[in-house]
């Protein structure tokens, strides 16, 4: 699905996984995608950056679920061994970052998917270079592609920031046209 975009672009989605990840979603919504091309070098992260945004503020606007004990790993059953899961857990968060311990593949666990507005965010970043001509998608394109949607999460955090939508969307335009 990835073979047409620019590597930082992909990056950008596999963060955006990542950041579900942490904050306890099961899905990759639009706002996770906005980190994640926060987080990545490009055009995207130079434009959010521009309009004041950055990924310690944006990821503290994001929606927090709750990290579901990966199976195998019962508390109770580990208690009675003497072994406290959420001292391992504050451990592990503390050596290798927040949720580390959730992040661990265990086998018969299924992935974060990607959510609807997610999944528009794509389709729409490859419409918009298809209708510029570019075999690439940019991570300007896939910013386009969350703001060209009606609404999402990351609309809603941009307009609780602050940012003027349809400038950041006309200038978005504006560096792809330049660019091609």
């Amino acid at each position: 699905m990835f073979e047409r975009f620019e590597p930082a672009a992909r990056q950008a989605f596999f963060d955006a996984r990542q950041e579900a990840q942490l904050a306890g979603q099961d899905k990759v919504r639009s706002e996770h995608l906005l980190l994640g091309l926060l987080r990545e070098p490009g055009l995207a992260a130079e434009l959010l950056i521009a309009v004041g945004l950055d990924p310690d503020s944006l990821r503290s606007r994001l929606p927090r679920g709750h990290h579901d004990v990966p199976a195998g790993l019962d508390a109770d059953a580990l208690s009675t061994l003497g072994i406290d899961l959420d001292a391992v857990r504050r451990a592990t968060d503390a050596a290798f970052g927040p949720g580390a311990l959730d992040l661990t593949p265990v086998p018969g666990r299924s992935s974060v998917r990607a959510a609807d507005d997610t999944r528009q965010a794509l389709s729409g970043a490859v419409r918009q270079a298809h209708a510029q001509g570019q075999r690439e998608i940019s991570s300007g394109h896939l910013l386009l592609g969350i703001l060209d949607q009606k609404s999402n999460g990351a609309l809603a955090i941009l307009t609780a920031t602050g940012t003027d939508i349809p400038a950041l969307r006309a200038d978005t335009k504006a560096r792809l046209t330049a660019a091609a």
